[in-house]
């Protein structure tokens, strides 16, 4: 999968901003520490959802190894707006749409905005990948 540099401005719904924000958490504990608590909505809704595995599973195989590539943040005064706005790693943007499926597919049923980025700031190396 090439990694991209991008926006993702979307409107999820109360829960799926939870589950979004504790699989965000979850990610940045293991590429920090390797085990972590997975949070307890997000546990639930996995446990609901492939209730045969193990939720830590699910999330390693939707999150891969490593850093996500992919920050979460909001615009001031735009209501249930929530932005995935990548990282200097990149990520896929099909591994996001992935995750979006899995964790909060009524999210893919909404207006989103794509904003791809410029390539700015990154080594030449970096720039090749792309």
């Amino acid at each position: 999968m090439k990694r991209r540099q991008f926006r993702l401005v979307l409107e999820p719904a109360p829960e799926e901003v939870v589950r979004l924000t504790q699989l965000h958490r979850y990610a940045d504990d293991v590429a920090g520490r390797g085990r972590a608590p997975i949070g307890g909505v997000l546990a639930e809704y996995i446990a609901g959802l492939i209730p045969q595995r193990d939720p830590r599973q699910v999330l390693d195989g939707l999150l891969g190894k490593g850093d996500a590539g992919w920050s979460l943040g909001t615009t001031p005064g735009q209501g249930r707006t929530l932005i995935i706005q990548t990282t200097e790693a990149g990520v896929a943007v099909s591994a996001v749409a992935r995750i979006l499926e899995q964790i909060a597919p009524n999210t893919l049923l909404r207006p989103m905005i794509y904003e791809p980025l410029p390539l700015q700031g990154l080594s030449e190396h970096r720039r090749s990948l792309h």
